[in-house]
């Protein structure tokens, strides 16, 4: 039996779980436009690979010498 494919387009709830993160926290981030989102309707939602440019973004600051 075949794999089914993650949906490229998530929930805020798929969100936190794929984040682990707490759903206050996912709402913190979009106050502040630091995590790239657009609202379909009434709901938010996040794009999976926007998220993973947003992760690896984050984590290539420069270390402070």
């Amino acid at each position: 039996m075949a794999k089914v494919p993650k949906s490229e387009l998530m929930t805020a709830e798929e969100t936190c779980l794929y984040l682990k993160i707490t759903q206050r926290t996912l709402y913190r981030y979009l106050r502040s436009r630091q995590i790239p989102a657009f609202k379909l309707g009434k709901e938010w939602r996040f794009v999976r690979s926007d998220l993973e440019q947003w992760i690896r973004d984050r984590t290539r600051t420069p270390l402070a010498s």
